[in-house]
């Protein structure tokens, strides 16, 4: 495969704690790499789970993703070649798992690393293609013309496209990892505050999703500091929670503790 979804970053003010709730409760692991000030990764065998401090001017929340590519010069000119108006630009030497970023037309950012460059550390490194028991199988972007971000994503960096077109959505695949690509329409948000474009959440497969339910339970048990966010909640928590059931690969939907939407399906 030209290209894999290799990670996820999660802003927060409590960065630390929110790699903690993943860990306990999706078993993920935590990274070995000591860069405490700058970030608390955790990882699943091929996802990197970035947690990052909320930096000045930055919105907290689920902020973007990445992939690992088989040639970076290839990527950047495919890029450009699909819309010259679409930019990139490298990143600073410290980032392990990114030499640059770039955009779709939604300008939902994600971040580009190369293949066997000898960069990507720790975490970000590790594919040995064993599948714990829970493990990020899927990510969702809301765009405006999901016929085009597929076909972006697919021509770009070879995500094999489904026929399935139920639901109106696309899903896009690198083998183990599904981009489900949405419509946003204005319209969805009657009700409940507008939000525009962007990478809207993330998902796990998981052995048992009752199971899931039980650990949650248990964990606020142990660590009251790990209770989610409600969901569903009055009129505009349902409005919210109605938007976000549209993706057809959740059957059980929660928050992390920074509010950042996960829904779960079992195996």
């Amino acid at each position: 495969m030209f290209a894999r979804i290799n990670h996820l970053a999660i802003a927060s003010d409590n960065y630390a704690t929110n790699a903690r709730f993943y860990q306990a409760l999706f078993g993920m692991k935590a990274s070995n790499a000591q860069r405490p000030a700058r970030a608390c990764p955790v990882g699943d065998g091929q996802i990197g789970l970035n947690n990052i401090p909320r930096r000045d001017g930055r919105r907290s929340g689920l902020d973007h993703f990445g992939f690992e590519v088989e040639s970076m010069q290839q990527a950047l000119e495919r890029i450009a070649r699909f819309d010259p108006s679409l930019a990139y630009v490298q990143r600073p030497a410290v980032r392990p798992n990114a030499a640059y970023s770039a955009h779709d037309a939604d300008m939902i950012i994600f971040d580009l690393a190369e293949r066997n460059s000898g960069k990507a550390q720790d975490i970000f490194a590790e594919n040995d293609g064993a599948l714990p028991q829970r493990y990020i199988n899927h990510i969702a972007l809301r765009v405006r013309n999901p016929e085009r971000t597929a076909e972006f994503y697919s021509s770009v960096f070879e995500l094999a496209l489904s026929n399935d077109r139920s639901g109106g959505h696309y899903r896009l695949s690198d083998g183990r990892v599904t981009m489900v690509v949405m419509q946003w329409t204005m319209d969805d948000f009657v009700g409940h505050d507008p939000q525009p474009p962007a990478l809207d959440h993330f998902g796990f497969k998981v052995e048992s999703v009752e199971a899931v339910k039980r650990d949650m339970v248990e964990l606020i048990g142990f660590n009251p500091q790990m209770v989610t966010k409600p969901l569903g909640v009055g009129a505009e928590g349902e409005a919210r929670l109605s938007v976000f059931q549209q993706c057809p690969m959740g059957e059980f939907h929660l928050t992390d503790l920074e509010g950042v939407y996960i829904d779960v399906a079992e195996h």
